[in-house]
């Protein structure tokens, strides 16, 4: 019985359409002009539910109850509308006729219904498919540092972090990012892995980016802008797609930027989509991608401006174990007590207040993998209960490696991250459920790791022995010293023997006791944290347009629960996983006026997180105003908020490592809950250090509970389009910030609140605290940008923008890493020729020199230009497509973050099958 209900079910899933239909329609769409089919074609029955997308043969099939004559109206973006009066059964055919697509681009996240670009209420940039088909990019994520105000910080090659008007950091936990209407942050760190659970390379449908604040209509963390991506529906898209690409970079051994020579770079993409019946379609996604990663080299010194030859505490950027680093004078004062006939050669160095020594630090280049990988899969199975009723499963998996930099390099390797989803869709609401987790792998913490390493392997100093590097270091300073060395060379000396059988990055000695450190908890005296965490999520939204017809109003609610688990190696949840709830409401009014010339709109949300008292209530109030035809004004008042990120609002120890000699420790600390909760840091004794190694330079840093920070953001915006081949786009916003959240570098001595005690570093904890600011933050900007059809399918695009911060707080790390200004400028054609077989696009990004910090370290970024290039081939027969093209085709290194690797040229390949 139960095989026969299993068999009867099947029966009715597969052929649904055929019991009920009395029409077949079905027909092929071709090019006008070069005579191709045209894929993802919207075909629709005019006055029905019933309609088709057109397969990668052109070819669409429906069923309808509807009679003859039906009205097929045939749309895609490129392409003029079209309308096809159907009498028979007999298969229509149809040639779509292009057109510019200026001015006809839609998009949904700016308002979270269906509008034209150009009559957005707010700023918003678009790129679709076929923009991805067309890029010189390698990846679709790397294309949006081309788009008009958008910054992007590469700290891998695998990992970049992305943000709108200003504040540019690698891991922004204050630019949100959607997949299919999925918030896809690590759940614990609280921002995204760049795409690595994103859309494949082959399953972007478009991407939307909202500049600047957006909360009001996304929540928490929307304060920088907001990444919508949407993949492709197997409804519309289908059929088998290969991607290869075959590439090469570091073609620049040795110049000081890139240590490594020529490496392979791989990319591997496959898309399977398949439409069943009417009601049933799949889609299967998978991309690998391979090579040798970019690494950072920055030699400059923390410590002053010294090389590692003439300074003793030299700590380079990109060199790890280095921050040790311990002031020699009591080891001085030792030796000549032990020895009074030392004094004419001790006593001129204990004139100096100070002496301090770093020790030696390893390059990243040999100390962190250099292996970038990236594997993405994703599934996903559509079934239309009714025409306009859909229920969608998917699931999305990512692994691989990258690095990203805060106040350290921290490399990923191994990492997983899950994405899981059940939807069910009607025409005019949605209720979606979901999940995502995360599995931190084997993570290497740079810097602590490589000093705890050389602590491994010689301590700084013994007590019980009265031995140790720097005991070594010392007597051999003086050795070198008494046998009439400079002060200088004395220094390189006893550097020298101290380090004699120091293990070299990559021996055996070396990786044994790196992975016996990288390998234990945090919780446990090593450097490894576990991060397990996971998020759930439920939203139901619905539109009210039919019931209250006079006004367009969209409302939903949120429900969001965060699993922090990391065996108390990142939060303090030693006795179990933490639980964080945020419940959310929220609401979109708009309402059209004076002959639907004036468009008004407003948008309310309301968020409870269970960590802080108070909810937060944020709002959205826009016009949009037609002056002339195809010419809009816009302006917009937005409120946005963020809730600290996870580890912010909870006080614990991000890193638990031993930095100095005598075994303290250097932790990334944040406090909602109270500072004195957690006697090991003795929080009520913290001094802030100004990074001087003066003790006679160090405050007082009073902490308090960190509280969400909000900004109030007002844009003025104009859109216009010209000619049907001139569409431009300038706009101007000012922001003020409250509660600005930043970072800054304190230290404490347990026990004691003495600053004197501070002489001694070896006897202190550093922390890297976040808190607010008490100033106000402004920040203000403005950019243009046009876009030409040349006809012909040529098109050229430019676009400027500027930020500017005011009323900095020089005491925090604030991440407002971007230039004044800077410029982007793209030239191309989709198809020359008769068939329209050749294809080329070119683009040049510009940015002058600018001022970039982080926790790790702070410095200019050199003024850079980037050209991007690729030509491509269509071969009609075989349904395929050959690119040849180069990201920085100069191959002149350049850098989008301090501390992070400069970036050379990658020159590829490319040979895609079913991609058009």
């Amino acid at each position: 019985m139960y095989k026969l209900m299993l068999l009867l079910a099947f029966s009715l899933l597969a052929r649904p359409a055929a019991l009920e239909a009395q029409q077949v329609i079905s027909g092929n769409v071709r090019n006008s002009e070069t005579g191709e089919a045209v894929p993802a074609v919207s075909v629709k029955a005019r006055n029905t539910p019933n309609g088709d997308y057109t397969n990668n043969q052109g070819n669409f099939r429906f069923h309808t109850r509807a009679p003859l004559p039906l009205t097929l109206v045939f749309s895609s973006l490129g392409f003029a509308t079209q309308e096809v009066t159907v009498t028979t059964n007999a298969p229509v055919q149809v040639r779509l006729q292009p057109a510019t697509v200026l001015g006809t681009e839609v998009v949904v996240s700016a308002s979270r219904h269906v509008q034209r670009k150009i009559e957005s209420p707010v700023t918003i940039e678009r790129i679709d498919n076929k923009d991805v088909i067309n890029s010189p990019q390698t990846s679709y994520y790397n294309m949006l540092q081309g788009l008009k105000g958008v910054d992007i910080t590469t700290s891998s090659l695998t990992f970049t972090t992305v943000t709108t008007r200003g504040f540019n950091t690698s891991g922004n936990t204050n630019f949100t990012q959607v997949v299919d209407g999925m918030d896809n942050q690590a759940p614990g760190l609280n921002f995204p892995l760049g795409a690595a659970i994103g859309l494949t390379e082959l399953d972007v449908d478009n991407l939307e980016v909202l500049s600047g604040a957006s909360s009001a209509l996304y929540g928490s963390r929307g304060l920088n802008g907001t990444l919508v991506m949407t993949g492709k529906d197997p409804f519309k898209y289908q059929g088998l797609s290969i991607q290869v690409t075959q590439g090469i970079n570091h073609l620049k051994k040795g110049n000081g930027n890139d240590p490594m020579g020529p490496s392979p770079y791989y990319d591997w993409v496959v898309r399977w989509g398949k439409k069943v019946n009417d009601r049933l379609a799949f889609k299967i996604n998978a991309q690998y991608t391979l090579a040798k990663d970019w690494m950072a080299t920055d030699t400059s010194n923390t410590n002053s401006s010294g090389t590692r030859f003439t300074d003793p505490n030299y700590n380079a950027v990109n060199g790890y174990g280095s921050k040790t680093s311990v002031d020699i004078n009591p080891f001085l004062e030792a030796a000549k007590a032990m020895d009074p006939s030392l004094a004419p050669i001790v006593d001129p160095l204990l004139a100096k207040p100070s002496n301090y020594v770093a020790r030696t630090g390893y390059p990243e280049y040999g100390y962190l993998s250099n292996e970038a990988k990236l594997l993405k899969l994703n599934a996903e199975v559509r079934y239309k209960i009714k025409p306009k009723l859909e229920a969608i499963v998917s699931g999305t998996y990512g692994e691989g490696n990258a690095v990203y930099s805060n106040d350290t390099r921290y490399a990923l390797t191994g990492y997983k991250l899950g994405l899981y989803r059940a939807e069910l869709r009607g025409e005019q609401w949605f209720f979606r459920a979901y999940t995502s987790s995360e599995n931190s792998g084997n993570t290497i913490i740079a810097s602590p790791t490589a000093q705890l390493l050389n602590e491994a392997w010689k301590p700084s100093f013994n007590p019980n022995t009265m031995d140790g590097w720097y005991p070594q270091y010392t007597g051999a300073l003086i050795q070198a010293l008494a046998t009439g060395s400079s002060l200088q060379d004395a220094h390189l000396a006893a550097r020298s023997f101290a380090d004699q059988g120091r293990p070299e990055a990559g021996s055996a000695m070396f990786n044994r006791l790196k992975d016996s450190i990288s390998g234990l908890p945090t919780s446990q005296g090593g450097t490894l944290f576990l991060d397990r965490s996971k998020l759930y999520n439920a939203e139901f939204q619905y539109n009210f347009s039919r019931l209250i017809p006079f006004a367009e109003i969209i409302a939903g609610l949120n429900y969001r629960l965060y699993k922090l688990d990391s065996k108390g190696t990142l939060f303090p949840d030693t006795d179990g996983p933490i639980h964080v709830a945020e419940y959310s409401a929220y609401a979109h009014l708009a309402k059209k006026l004076i002959d639907n010339k004036l468009r008004l709109g407003a948008a309310f949300r309301y968020d409870k997180n269970t960590l802080f008292e108070k909810p937060r209530i944020t709002s959205r109030l826009s016009t949009v105003l037609e002056v002339a035809k195809e010419n809009y004004l816009r302006f917009s008042y937005q409120n946005a908020y963020s809730f600290p990120s996870n580890i912010q609002s909870l006080q614990s120890t991000l890193m638990d490592y031993n930095t100095y000699a005598s075994g303290g420790s250097a932790r990334l600390l944040y406090g909602e809950y109270g500072f004195d909760q957690y006697p090991p840091y003795l929080l009520n004794s913290v001094l802030e250090y100004q990074q001087t190694n003066d003790p006679s330079k160090l405050k007082r840093f009073t902490p308090s509970d960190i509280k969400p920070q909000s900004v109030d953001a007002f844009e003025l915006g104009y859109s216009a389009l010209f000619g049907n081949c001139v569409l431009v786009d300038v706009l101007g916003y000012y922001s003020t910030w409250k509660n600005f959240i930043g970072y800054v570098n304190v230290a404490n001595t347990p026990g004691t609140t003495d600053v004197t005690a501070f002489k001694e570093r070896s006897k202190y904890i550093a922390y890297n605290i976040a808190y607010n600011g008490a100033e106000t933050v402004n920040t203000y900007g403005y950019a243009a940008s046009v876009s030409v059809d040349m006809s012909h399918n040529f098109m050229a695009k430019a676009n400027f923008s500027s930020d500017f911060l005011q009323n900095r707080n020089n005491s925090q790390i604030n991440n407002f890493n971007t230039p004044n200004w800077k410029f982007n400028v793209e030239f191309g054609n989709n198809g020359l020729g008769k068939k329209q077989q050749l294809s080329f696009n070119t683009s040049l990004r510009y940015k002058p020199a600018y001022f970039y910090a982080i926790g790790l370290a702070s410095g200019t970024i050199p003024a850079n230009v980037v050209i991007d290039a690729q030509v491509s081939y269509k071969l009609l027969k075989a349904h395929s497509r050959i690119k040849l093209g180069a990201t920085n085709l100069t191959n002149r290194y350049y850098y989008t973050g301090f501390g992070s690797p400069a970036i050379g040229a990658v020159y590829y390949v490319t040979l895609a099958y079913n991609v058009f």
